[in-house]
């Protein structure tokens, strides 16, 4: 029992002050005010097969909406959220991808509000030329 008070009171006031300094560090932190960004973002097509390709009026960026603490939405840039869509397996014809939340890889603290628009309309075509089967 002894060497727990020894333990607790010694350098008291040190450890009361680092505890001083941390509840201030947490009150900083909390009051942060929270905002919403948009931005465009880049849509990609991975794993497309070789017949095949998208045909020209498929788009090219997404409208998201983020909500996080400003210091983190500032660091965060329209590259680094590319969606990403798979395409495997994909026949000719017209396809309905709806976007969602998975289709980001959004950084710790940082929440999805919007996606417009939330639906994505490929046309798939085969492949014309010399390469085509």
């Amino acid at each position: 029992m002894r060497w727990l008070r020894r333990v607790l009171l010694y350098n008291w006031h040190l450890k009361l002050l680092s505890l001083l300094i941390a509840f201030l560090l947490w009150a900083v932190y909390t009051a942060e005010p929270i905002a919403e960004v948009g931005y465009l973002v880049p849509l990609e097509f991975h794993n497309l097969p070789a017949r095949l390709e998208l045909a020209e009026d498929v788009p090219t960026q997404i409208h998201v909406r983020l909500r996080g603490r400003p210091a983190i939405l500032h660091r965060v840039t329209p590259a680094e959220l590319s969606i990403a869509i798979d395409l495997s397996g994909a026949a000719p014809g017209e396809l309905l991808v709806r976007l969602a939340a998975d289709h980001l890889d959004l950084p710790p603290g940082v929440e999805l509000i919007r996606i417009t628009p939330a639906e994505v309309r490929i046309r798939i075509v085969p492949r014309a030329g010399p390469g085509a089967r």
